[in-house]
Parts: C-alpha cells; sequence; structure tokens
C-alpha cells in the first residue's frame, strides 16, 4: 500500500521540496458541459514540482460534461495536454458534481464510459473517480467493471463492496509542503511498475520535447485568441452595418 494525497490550485503553491508522500494526484482541469477543457492554474507548476523532487504523479480532470460526445472531446483534450509526459499514476475522471444527481444513472453512465473508452484509446491507464453513495446510487458500475475506480469514502471505511485501487479516506486531511487541508489517499496497487509494463501514459512512446509541447500549446492559445477577436469584429460589423442603416432612413 502507498499513501498519497491528490492537490489542486485550491491548494495553493506546494513546497514540493517538503512533501512527503508516496504519489500525488494532480487536477489537470475541469471539463466543459459541452466538452473541452480548462487548464488548473497550477496544474503544469505542480507537474514541474512532483517531477523535481521524485514524487511519481497522475492526474484528474473534474467533470461537468453533458453528453457522451462532449466527454469524448473532453478525454481528448486531456490526451493532447498530457502527452508531453509520462505519468507513473493513473488519469482519474472526477464524476461526481452535483448535476448529475438529477440526470440518471443510464445517462451518468454512458458519459463516464465515452471518457474512459476515449482517453484508455489514447493509451492511458484510466480510472474512474467518484464517492461511494454516488457509485450506488447514479452509476451503473456494472458496465463501468472494466475501469479501475478510485473510491472516496471518509467514513473511516469503504462502504463500496466491489473492487477499487484507491481509497480517497480524508477531504480534510494535512501534509508536509501543503497549506490547509487535503485529500490524502491510500493506492492498493503497484501502479507504476503495472503502467510501465504496459506501455501507457506515455511509456510506450517518446514523450515530445519540452520546447514542441510548450509551441503546441502557444499555437492553440494564439488560436484561441484569433477566434475571439473574429467574434468581435463580426459583432462590431454588425453594429456599423446598423448605423448605416439608420443614418440612410
Amino acid at each position: 500500500m502507498k499513501t498519497g494525497i491528490d492537490i489542486s490550485s485550491h491548494q495553493g503553491a506546494v513546497n514540493w521540496g517538503k512533501v512527503v508522500a508516496d504519489f500525488a494526484i494532480l487536477r489537470a482541469g475541469w471539463s466543459w458541459y459541452d466538452g473541452g477543457m480548462n487548464i488548473d492554474k497550477r496544474f503544469l507548476q505542480n507537474v514541474a514540482g512532483a517531477r523535481e523532487v521524485g514524487v511519481p504523479w497522475g492526474a484528474y480532470l473534474y467533470a461537468y460534461d453533458r453528453t457522451p460526445a462532449a466527454a469524448r472531446v473532453s478525454a481528448e483534450r486531456l490526451a493532447d495536454l498530457l502527452d508531453q509526459f509520462q505519468l507513473p499514476y493513473p488519469v482519474a475522471y472526477d464524476f461526481e458534481d452535483t448535476q448529475y444527481l438529477g440526470t440518471g444513472r443510464e445517462s451518468n453512465t454512458a458519459i463516464c464510459k465515452a471518457f474512459l473508452e476515449t482517453l484508455q484509446g489514447r493509451g492511458y491507464y484510466v480510472m474512474l473517480y467518484t464517492y461511494t453513495n454516488f457509485a450506488k446510487g447514479y452509476l451503473d458500475m456494472a458496465r463501468l467493471a472494466a475501469y479501475d475506480l478510485w473510491i472516496a469514502d471518509y467514513t473511516g471505511q469503504v462502504g463500496w463492496p466491489g473492487e477499487y485501487g484507491i481509497w480517497q479516506y480524508s477531504g480534510s486531511g494535512r501534509a508536509p509542503g501543503v497549506a490547509g487541508q487535503v485529500d490524502l489517499d491510500r493506492a492498493y496497487r503497484d501502479y507504476p511498475a503495472i503502467i510501465r509494463a504496459a506501455g501507457l501514459n506515455g511509456y510506450g512512446r517518446r514523450p515530445l520535447p519540452p520546447d514542441c509541447a510548450a509551441l503546441r500549446q502557444e499555437n492553440q492559445t494564439l488560436r484561441d485568441r484569433l477566434a475571439a477577436q473574429e467574434k468581435q469584429l463580426d459583432s462590431a460589423q454588425g453594429r456599423l452595418a446598423e448605423i448605416q442603416r439608420i443614418a440612410e432612413g
């Protein structure tokens, strides 16, 4: 068994030189309702910190996807981000948002399956993150049995009766190097050995050179900026045309 932490920008700046965890799962960001993702503002900083001090790490994406189609897009965007790295620990889909309490077991399961299937197809060791009551009441876990489970349960024991690979046993723990509260986890499988042996999470290919990864990110930023500018230009042209029609009338 290994003990670890999971980290997002909510923890602020982590002093990785003081972290003593066996592993860390880092929030890569969160998905959009219609597919895509925002990157956690401290994700790349946390990746660099974990790698510098030799803490094995994985990643997770918090889910807002409303359809399987959206989930597939989000999975692709996450894979695009992670393709520059080698991750010793799994990549998880954090499926717990309150919007899913009213969408039904079948719909929720289809969204999860679409995301996990797509990301797995990109060469990643994937897992589903949720909490015990959600797994019991809002997902068809039999349809997701092919995927590893990271289960959250803060009652002192795991109430989920099925198999799981990681147990998040506290949401208010303390850990060296982290200011304030942090989630605490226990991993029951040797994920680094499993992932390397299977050639997953970047171990079956050469990682992108850092400069290529940076250029790809810069290119995407420029494309997003251009799209926003084009939208503003279209709006301005529409207003100008309306003014001209009024003036001519």
